[in-house]
């Protein structure tokens, strides 16, 4: 006898990886009467299977933030080759949003929870961008940053380190999230006129990333020594001293995740 219907059409567990140009998205996360990534995942993914489906996103991203390597994960029965799917998923209308890697996961598997770390970048243009640039990266206008100064502060703030001090004003979500981070990487890049910012860490915190680019810049400027943006960490109070960088210039890059954790085991 052949295995009941029930079990063969049991739903797997899948990971993607989704880039996005966030400028007309209000965010990550679902929210009424907004245009959000994960709505427009989960509108495209039901209108696929034919039945609501519910996506698991590996962290969320603020309004503006793009992506190139944002995960998700979501269930669903599909019989077929996971490049099939995204074939059908990047079918659907672009809206900014592509599909670029799809594969199965164990069933317990979840994307926030497995994660071992992040890496983000971030793009400075020293002046004024051309149209086509100016909404992925961030414009001086006529001041000029010192890159040398910036990374003497980079260096100052690397380590296992509580970041409280450069979350969001608000203190989103800190009630239940330890404020302290192992900041692996935070380097900067000088091409040309273009300065990039790229940082991993073990996690962020509330827009973390946005104001240690910010604070690099103040220093960057000669309106902040390196040494007080460290000061200002290990005080752990917010301060407008440390102003959050503008959405537009940062990307979501990787999520890294121990390579055992993404083996499928075989059903008993």
């Amino acid at each position: 006898m052949g295995k009941p219907l029930k079990s063969i059409l049991r739903p797997e567990r899948f990971l993607a990886t989704i880039a996005y140009d966030g400028t007309d998205f209000h965010g990550w996360q679902v929210n009424p009467n907004q245009r959000t990534v994960e709505s427009a995942i989960e509108e495209r993914l039901s209108r696929i299977f034919r039945t609501p489906i519910d996506v698991h996103g590996s962290g969320r991203t603020d309004a503006g933030v793009h992506s190139v390597g944002q995960r998700f994960h979501f269930d669903a029965f599909w019989p077929h080759p996971a490049k099939h799917l995204v074939f059908a998923i990047n079918s659907c209308e672009q809206e900014g949003l592509l599909v670029t890697d799809l594969r199965r996961v164990p069933a317990d598997f979840h994307c926030r929870h497995w994660a071992k770390g992040k890496r983000y970048r971030y793009e400075i243009c020293q002046g004024w961008p051309p149209p086509w640039e100016a909404r992925y990266c961030y414009g001086t206008g006529k001041r000029v940053l010192d890159p040398r100064r910036m990374r003497a502060a980079a260096k100052l703030l690397l380590g296992t380190h509580d970041f409280r001090a450069f979350s969001g004003t608000h203190a989103q979500g800190m009630d239940h999230e330890n404020p302290v981070k192992d900041l692996r990487r935070l380097d900067i890049a000088v091409r040309g006129e273009r300065i990039t910012i790229t940082t991993e860490a073990s996690g962020y915190l509330y827009k973390m990333v946005r104001r240690l680019v910010g604070g690099l810049i103040r220093v960057g400027e000669g309106k902040l020594p390196p040494e007080r943006l460290a000061a200002y960490r290990d005080e752990g109070v917010i301060t407008a001293e440390i102003p959050t960088a503008p959405a537009r210039g940062l990307f979501m890059e990787k999520v890294f995740y121990d390579p055992a954790d993404l083996k499928v085991r075989r059903r008993p």
